[in-house]
């Protein structure tokens, strides 16, 4: 209604080590931000703010699938879709989103793309992955849908869930650490908010039996490129995403992984 002053919900998560304070103004963001990151809720000094806010559906859509393009300045970019219309500053560490018709999907869209550019300057990328940890470290298993992603974190009850879908690497003082995520795929279920040192990254296929190859880092980084999640067409931040990409296979084993339904990859794993 004109005139009334929606109240504003501070709200924090915590992703790989990177907080952001929320503030939503609409009571329905608030609630799906405190539902879908229930598991990474966080307190504490935010190194990134976001405000979000909805507006009334009816507006025009902006487009159809996720554009990220410079908004002027070196650091600021617009974040654009049908559904919501935001903008990034890099230096400042702010970012602003407003969504038409708002459910809890429109919102983690954009929170994955607001994280994929966030964790450049903490030397992190996300990667369609599944990331889970045993014994005390983390593996990548790394591929597009289909290729066996959640197949595999089902054949591994004892270990523990990062992500069935979209993971975290990043690479701090020469090691690489796996963060889990929110961020969930045909498991329907976030991660664990843990981390890990990175014990290898496997290129997933189906194979008749289990089958594990060592590959090189100039393989494995061209295996790497087109698992990484990033909107961004801008050559600044590519470079820095390629850079990332670089240092991650020089300091993790990489592998072929060829495996069949049965959770005997993991001795095959662990003898190699």
């Amino acid at each position: 209604m004109p005139g009334v002053v929606r109240s504003v919900d501070e709200l924090s998560i915590a992703i790989a080590g990177l907080r952001t304070a929320i503030a939503a103004r609409d009571p329905e963001a608030a609630w799906i931000v405190r539902d879908r990151y229930k598991g990474f809720l966080s307190r504490g000094v935010p190194d990134w703010h976001l405000e979000v806010g909805v507006r009334e559906a009816g507006g025009r859509p902006l487009a159809d699938d996720v554009v990220v393009a410079r908004d002027g300045g070196p650091a600021r970019f617009l974040i654009t879709r049908g559904d919501f219309a935001g903008a990034v500053d890099l230096d400042q560490r702010r970012g602003s989103v407003i969504f038409t018709n708002l459910h809890e999907f429109s919102l983690d869209s954009f929170v994955r793309v607001f994280y994929s550019l966030g964790l450049l300057e903490s030397q992190g990328l996300i990667g369609h992955a599944a990331s889970l940890i045993r014994n005390g470290r983390a593996y990548f298993f790394c591929g597009r849908s289909g290729s066996g992603k959640t197949t595999l974190t089902r054949l591994s009850p004892d270990a523990t869930l990062l992500s069935d879908e979209l993971s975290i690497a990043r690479v701090r003082g020469g090691q690489a650490y796996s963060y889990g995520t929110p961020f969930w795929g045909e498991l329907a279920r976030a991660g664990e908010d843990q981390v890990a040192p990175l014990a290898g990254i496997y290129f997933i296929r189906h194979g008749s039996r289990h089958v594990v190859e060592a590959i090189t880092p100039r393989r494995a980084i061209e295996r790497l490129l087109p698992n990484v999640v990033f909107f961004a067409r801008d050559p600044d931040l590519t470079a820095r995403v390629l850079s990332i990409a670089a240092d991650l296979v020089e300091v993790v084993p990489c592998f072929d992984l060829a495996f069949r339904r049965d959770p005997g990859f993991w001795e095959v794993i662990e003898r190699g």
